[in-house]
């Protein structure tokens, strides 16, 4: 395992934790995707798929308050764990409503939010307490890779098996295969040791914080809603113009096939030699090139145009988002007493990603409606895609990125 880096330093609890977020990823990698284009399938509406993303994101929200109470005064295992189930009932809902599955979107955002919620939230504590600052590159390249690798074979058999099956059988096929590996990664949590803990919620008081400019938590704040507005959007709607271009499964599972060998490959390259004294330079080269590689949309949204922008950001989203990741975490472990707020800054960090998703997903709804046109949205794409290098102008407002 050399190749990979100084794994040794991670433990028992580190291994079981990628595990856990292996099986995620590959359920997710295999069916969330096409969640947005089963929907398409069966109301060729943009707005829909939207509403979709923007109830999702604002329950995840809502949830990250109620889930660090959770996780500050019960157990953070009993929170993933929930989390991990919960998305595997929403598949289980899918599968139930079928067709009609378009007839309660908002129900189906707000519950994929709340499951999202719950297990990212205790998640990203779990990483917290799980790695140190010595060994959080290390961590946070492996992770990358597992989910590139899961990225890489499950798309493409998603696609394989939707194209070759009737196709809303083939989907049904695919979400049941989705529930199966949640379930896999519940019995997994199990074997996590209970991480119980007691203390005040003190959330409003880290909340307080992104007042204060001379305080750190102001800037991460302000870098955590830029990276959020970006994800927003693209998470869905990259993916969902390529199916619209090409009206096939296979192909968008192929095009996602190879964002994720490319992602693998970059994953591979930062877990192994990022150094703390790149940080900085690396999160402004990778913020950079992730908004270039959308500039040839300007010309033309079609399918080559956006294979350029998928594997482009696949090659330099994690130069860009590891480096960011543990400056981030950093921050929260700058003291023994920031380190004692670990669940309400993770709690605060989340609730910034979410704003600017759902800010993002706001201006889509907003353009969708004003411009139905699916070659003017060349124009917010373009906008969207060069916003995450507002984060790297607020992260380097703090010091422990270079320390």
């Amino acid at each position: 395992m050399q190749i990979l880096g100084k794994t040794h330093q991670l433990d028992r609890s580190a291994w079981l934790l990628l595990i856990i977020s292996g099986l995620f990823a590959t359920a997710t990698a295999l069916s969330n995707t096409f969640v947005n284009v089963y929907l398409w399938k069966i109301k060729h509406d943009f707005a829909l798929i939207g509403w979709f993303n923007w109830i999702n994101y604002l329950a995840m929200a809502v949830t990250f308050v109620f889930a660090g109470r959770m996780a500050k005064q019960v157990d953070r295992v009993i929170a993933i764990r929930l989390g991990v189930a919960l998305q595997a009932l929403f598949y289980l809902s899918v599968l139930m409503l079928g067709t009609h599955a378009a007839d309660y979107v908002f129900f189906l955002g707000s519950f994929l939010g709340i499951g999202s919620g719950f297990f990212w939230l205790a998640y990203n504590v779990l990483y917290f307490e799980i790695t140190e600052r010595h060994n959080r590159d290390i961590f946070n390249g492996i992770n990358g890779l597992l989910t590139s690798v899961a990225g890489i074979a499950t798309p493409l058999l998603s696609g394989w098996v939707i194209t070759r099956v009737d196709h809303f059988t083939g989907y049904r096929i695919i979400f049941g295969i989705s529930l199966a590996v949640f379930l896999l990664a519940v019995v997994v949590t199990f074997l996590l040791r209970p991480r119980s803990a007691a203390g005040v919620y003190r959330l409003k008081e880290i909340l307080s914080l992104v007042r204060n400019r001379d305080n750190y938590w102001y800037w991460v704040n302000l870098a955590m809603i830029a990276q959020g507005a970006r994800e927003g959007l693209f998470v869905f709607l990259i993916s969902l113009l390529v199916y619209v271009a090409t009206g096939n499964e296979l192909a968008l599972g192929s095009y996602l096939t190879a964002a994720s060998a490319v992602g693998l490959f970059s994953y591979f390259l930062v877990g192994r030699f990022m150094r703390l004294s790149w940080r900085d330079e690396s999160i402004l080269v990778g913020s950079l090139m992730m908004g270039i590689v959308v500039v040839p949309l300007i010309w033309d949204i079609n399918t080559w145009t956006l294979v350029i922008l998928g594997l482009g950001a696949a090659l330099f989203y994690p130069v860009y988002m590891v480096p960011l990741t543990s400056a981030v975490f950093d921050v929260i472990g700058q003291s023994n007493e920031t380190a004692q707020l670990r669940v309400e800054y993770v709690v605060a960090r989340e609730l910034a990603l979410n704003l600017g998703r759902i800010l993002s997903i706001s201006a889509f709804l907003w353009w969708i409606q004003r411009s139905p046109d699916m070659t003017q949205l060349k124009w917010l794409v373009l906008a969207v895609g060069f916003i995450q290098v507002l984060t790297w102008v607020f992260i380097r407002r703090v010091p422990l990125l270079n320390k």
